[in-house]
């Protein structure tokens, strides 16, 4: 079964946002160099890839570990050149883009106590992308929102398919969330890292109670609740 286990974030200084998610969240260090860290909790990688000059910074990519690479990379369209750390990329309906490999994204041997367990996107069209992710990776719809947002899981990782509204978000990937113990305990740990501390969620939101943003404004989720999965 194919697995979400990888998330890839285009930054200006990876070293410093490596640097705020091991001090904040003790992910662990799987490979560090000018170009690429990858961090880890034990499970999920967390890649940090070196935008140089005035190109688009942000979420970039989701990644799925799959049985078969061949079995999967004419499923939908094919992306740009493959992150350094995975073999093929393609882009769901909306043109989010999706590295794919057989082989692993690179997990820490050790696990850290505040795991990576959801990501967000924004679309116009909520069961097109619930359809897509159950087709080729074979994720399942595991609740709704009021607001026509679909949520899907693949046993372990909770996606989002968030319903845009005109004059909100812009469609594609907006945030990912931490699953932790003690939500002011991870809010105290970013005030010292020098960003603020959050703000809190509205109480419509299912899962999340807290919003943080990273050294470049990457948005984060903390939830002592967790995802459905």
């Amino acid at each position: 079964m194919a697995q979400l286990r990888c998330l890839t974030i285009k930054a200006k200084d990876p070293k410093r946002l490596a640097d705020f998610y091991r001090k904040v969240f003790e992910l662990k260090t799987v490979s560090e160099d000018g170009s690429l860290v990858r961090l880890s909790d034990g499970v999920f990688t967390l890649a940090l890839l070196n935008q140089h000059g005035d190109g688009t910074r942000g979420l970039y990519a989701s990644g799925f570990q799959v049985e078969n690479l061949d079995g999967v990379k004419d499923k939908g369209e094919r992306g740009d050149k493959a992150s350094p750390h995975g073999e093929w990329q393609i882009a769901d309906p909306d043109g989010n883009l999706i590295d794919l490999t057989a082989k692993g994204f690179g997990a820490a041997q050790e696990k850290s106590p505040f795991p990576i367990r959801h990501l967000a996107l924004y679309t116009a069209d909520p069961k097109r992308l619930a359809n897509f992710y159950g087709d080729v990776f074979k994720m399942k719809e595991v609740a709704y929102s009021d607001r026509s947002s679909i949520f899907v899981a693949d046993g372990y990782f909770n996606v989002a398919l968030l319903y845009q509204r005109a004059g909100e978000e812009k469609n594609g990937f907006n945030h990912f969330g931490f699953h932790v113990t003690d939500i002011e305990e991870m809010r105290d740990r970013a005030e010292k890292t020098g960003v603020p501390r959050g703000a809190k969620r509205p109480d419509r939101i299912p899962y999340a109670e807290y919003r943080l943003h990273d050294p470049e404004g990457n948005g984060i989720d903390i939830s002592e609740k967790g995802w459905k999965v």
